[in-house]
């Protein structure tokens, strides 16, 4: 019996120290362990690997919203609509916001964080605002948006504005087709409204009003200013003496009261410009717009118009109609864009 108990003794005490040392090679966490229990790491690392990123969030978060809260409450000055031409600036500080209504601007310098509040993202330098969105200066923030194209903008808090502002006619709207076509030829002085207020632009031209654009656009292409004014004795004498000095025309007209065709108006702009300033943009064959053959009078005007980009036509075939009538607003159009190459049009016409 001693001996059977002697046997039993030693045999737990073997097994024991077999799966002490066991225990001991394959500790948890070693490379004999691949099982980490969360009360494993709940002991060993206590904390900081499953708590502090939370808790960063959070403080992320609410000082997030304290920034916000505070750029708001800045805003207590109100809210007030300009017109902006462009190269006209937007001006941002801490607190400060925007919202472009119409038109088309940029975010071009930029120190401290500007927020757009309508998509929840921060935007950088460079990039293009987007009509209707909200727009904010975080906190230590000063900075500037340029205009592009005639826009509306409502002004925000401490934010202000430098720069032209757009011509108030009662009857252009700025959802207008026209509208920065006409604020852009006023502002450069290409073409005057029948007032303060009104443009009229569903007013036919005249053949002394298209030779006093003609002209006016010549001068500001030579010398970079227009100069010429009405005379005292017959208001366009001044500007067809000029065309004609300028071979801008080259014959002198019965009536120049009387309303101007699409095509002689062509003809009288075309000379306004020197001929390296219609490159082609658009490729137009021969007899492509189908009101204007090759063989016509001032095709070759209207066809240089068409492939620079110019003109477009009246519909989706580009048609011209020759013999009808041009509207002022029609004019605007065209005058922003053979001084202006980026605002000229892509055509395709079969």
């Amino acid at each position: 019996m001693k001996k059977k108990r002697l046997v039993s003794f030693f045999l737990i005490l073997s097994l024991t120290l077999w799966t002490s040392s066991a225990l001991a090679a394959d500790a948890p966490g070693s490379a004999k362990d691949p099982l980490i229990s969360k009360s494993y790491i709940d002991n060993t690392y206590p904390s900081i690997v499953l708590t502090d990123p939370l808790d960063m969030l959070a403080n992320s978060m609410t000082v997030l919203k304290y920034k916000l809260n505070q750029a708001l409450s800045s805003t207590a000055k109100g809210i007030y609509i300009i017109n902006a031409m462009p190269g006209g600036k937007i001006n941002l500080v801490t607190g400060s916001g925007f919202i472009m209504i119409s038109g088309s601007s940029r975010l071009t310098s930029s120190s401290g964080t500007v927020i757009d509040l309508t998509s929840g993202e921060i935007i950088s330098a460079g990039q293009q605002i987007s009509a209707g969105h909200r727009y904010i200066a975080a906190e230590n923030t000063q900075s500037a948006v340029s205009v592009e194209a005639a826009s509306k903008i409502a002004i925000l808090g401490n934010t202000t504005y430098s720069g032209a502002s757009t011509p108030s006619f009662t009857d252009v709207s700025d959802k207008s087709w026209f509208y920065g076509d006409v604020c852009y030829a006023v502002q450069k002085g290409l073409i005057n409204g029948r007032s303060n207020t009104v443009f009229a632009p569903d007013d036919n031209l005249s053949i002394a009003e298209a030779i006093k654009l003609a002209s006016c656009m010549n001068q500001l292409y030579n010398t970079g200013s227009v100069t010429l004014k009405n005379d005292s004795s017959l208001w366009y004498k001044s500007y067809v003496d000029y065309a004609l000095q300028n071979a801008i025309i080259t014959v002198s007209y019965s009536n120049y009261d009387a309303k101007i065709t699409r095509s002689e108006f062509v003809k009288i702009f075309y000379r306004a410009l020197p001929e390296s300033e219609y490159t082609p943009k658009n490729t137009v064959a021969d007899n492509a717009i189908p009101d204007v053959k090759t063989a016509e009078s001032n095709a070759s005007q209207i066809y240089a118009f068409y492939r620079a980009g110019i003109l477009t036509g009246s519909d989706a075939k580009g048609t011209f109609y020759p013999n009808s009538n041009i509207k002022r607003s029609e004019v605007a159009a065209i005058l922003t864009r053979m001084f202006e190459k980026d605002a000229r049009k892509s055509i395709t016409l079969s």
